[in-house]
């Protein structure tokens, strides 16, 4: 296998994980609009994306500037991700303020007095 396949076996990759980010941003806009059913067909496509990463990221290596680049995509992609999830999912936050032996932020405590 030539360099030449190996960088473009690269950009494949970042150009994956480029896709996911952004279908990671039509989710939360689609989750914005409580449009689940758009949530659901973007997230149906992400899973096809993650599949080729898999598929792709055993045969390739990263230098420190693509793996940079790669980082920063998936920071992107997990905290829309967790605002989808808010967003779908609003009582997991009181759950976890509960169970962190926090106060309940939707007045719980004042009818528990």
């Amino acid at each position: 296998m030539t360099l030449a396949f190996f960088e473009s076996e690269i950009t494949r990759l970042i150009g994956l994980y480029t896709a996911i980010e952004r279908a990671s941003d039509d989710m939360l806009s689609a989750a914005l609009q409580s449009d689940w059913d758009a949530v659901n067909a973007v997230q149906a496509q992400c899973a096809l994306l993650i599949e080729q990463v898999r598929r792709l990221n055993a045969r390739v290596v990263l230098s420190r500037k693509d793996q940079s680049a790669k980082m920063k995509l998936m920071r992107q992609i997990v905290q829309n991700e967790a605002h989808v999830r808010r967003l779908a999912y609003p009582w997991t936050e009181r759950f976890d303020t509960v169970m962190s032996g926090g106060a309940p932020s939707t007045g719980e405590s004042q009818r528990a007095a």
